[in-house]
């Protein structure tokens, strides 16, 4: 059964959502940088509430140490200029890979960061959906469960449906988690 929640994940753990389970794979594309997690956390009526971009790639790395099985994988989605922020506190990743963005009429270059075991199909140059469902569908073991902390419009839970997967998700804007509800039937376990 899919599950969401409505959390800012800078002050909440996920454990409503997860209720004690670890999934096989965490796949994400978080908000990027100090001016992103502004943006949303304003246009979510927090105005005025900043965060430390810094603290909150420790808060995501926390997230999936805490919530992901051992021997899984994890993803980060993130522009070109973050990619060193995040490998400064995930690590080395096992797999980087340039993606591609559309947004305001334009394609740019991404980075999709990969810790744990890596797809057999290299999603390099592929774009939105495309990546999270080369990457998904050809793991070594094919995963059975996928967590996004920051679940935006679901791509991620779109892809799950696809390939028969169990989707938690959380978002921290209520508009875009009734759009990404109505992709799978999720149950609404938890709300701040």
């Amino acid at each position: 059964m899919h599950r969401i929640t409505l959390h800012d994940i800078m002050t909440n753990d996920l454990d409503d959502l997860m209720q004690g389970e670890k999934v096989d794979v965490i796949y994400s594309d978080p908000p990027w940088g100090e001016g992103n997690l502004k943006f949303w956390r304003t246009y979510n009526g927090q105005k005025g509430h900043n965060v430390d971009w810094e603290k909150f790639v420790r808060r995501i790395k926390f997230l999936c140490d805490k919530h992901v099985k051992p021997g899984g994988s994890v993803f980060i989605e993130t522009g070109m200029r973050f990619d060193k922020d995040i490998m400064a506190i995930f690590g080395q990743p096992q797999g980087r890979y340039i993606i591609k963005y559309k947004g305001g009429g334009k394609v740019l270059d991404n980075v999709l960061l990969g810790y744990g075991p890596q797809p057999k199909i290299d999603p390099t140059g592929k774009t939105g959906i495309q990546v999270a469902l080369s990457v998904l569908s050809s793991l070594p073991t094919p995963p059975k469960s996928v967590l996004d902390c920051c679940v935006g419009l679901g791509t991620t839970a779109k892809v799950a449906k696809k390939l028969g997967m169990t989707c938690y998700a959380n978002e921290l804007n209520p508009k875009r988690a009734a759009k990404t509800m109505k992709i799978l039937n999720f149950n609404l376990v938890g709300k701040d």
